[in-house]
């Protein structure tokens, strides 16, 4: 993303309730910024991050907090390289975290399956895993605003985890004697 234009936010929250200052960190850190000073955040300027910005600019605002919305055409060369590294640094350890989760995932279903536990409640148990998954996976790719390396890597081991998942679910349909989608004839 060269030539990117910035968003810096700067703010001050009231100290009570305290509330309301988890409540802007936690929304500023799922939108992705990257901190650059104590209540000075700053993140590439898209139509997404400026509307998100702009909503918790008014809900500080309305609290009778401080805010200071800068828009940055330019940063210096090596500022801007530093930043996109701050933002590359976040994105890594997230696509770690997750692919510590996949691995889990992955370990869940070869016990499961050793354990020949192919019971329709095990697949429920694990199709919530994999959901949860999925959506972590999308949050992150959300704020990789600059592409980080592991992404391909975090998709693969995904789709891993899928595969894995239809072939268990095979393996339970095979076991109750069904195969998905299959009408059973009963003889009365």
């Amino acid at each position: 993303m060269k030539n990117t234009s910035w968003i810096v936010l700067s703010y001050k929250v009231p100290s009570e309730p305290s509330t309301m200052r988890v409540r802007v960190w936690r929304n500023l850190k799922a939108l992705g910024v990257v901190y650059i000073q104590q209540s000075v955040c700053v993140a590439p300027d898209t139509s997404e991050v400026r509307k998100k910005i702009q909503q918790i600019k008014k809900s500080i605002d309305s609290i009778n907090g401080e805010t200071l919305l800068l828009e940055v055409v330019q940063f210096s060369e090596n500022t801007e390289e530093h930043i996109i590294e701050l933002f590359n640094q976040q994105r890594t350890k997230e696509y770690e975290e997750f692919l510590d989760g996949c691995d889990l995932f992955l370990k869940e279903m070869e016990s499961e399956t050793q354990k020949q536990n192919f019971t329709f409640h095990e697949v429920e148990e694990n199709e919530a895993d994999l959901g949860k998954l999925k959506r972590w996976f999308r949050k992150i790719m959300k704020r990789d605003f600059f592409q980080s390396p592991l992404e391909i890597r975090a998709k693969s081991q995904l789709d891993l985890c899928e595969s894995k998942l239809a072939q268990f679910t095979d393996q339970v349909y095979q076991s109750e004697g069904q195969k998905e989608g299959e009408i059973l004839n009963e003889e009365n």
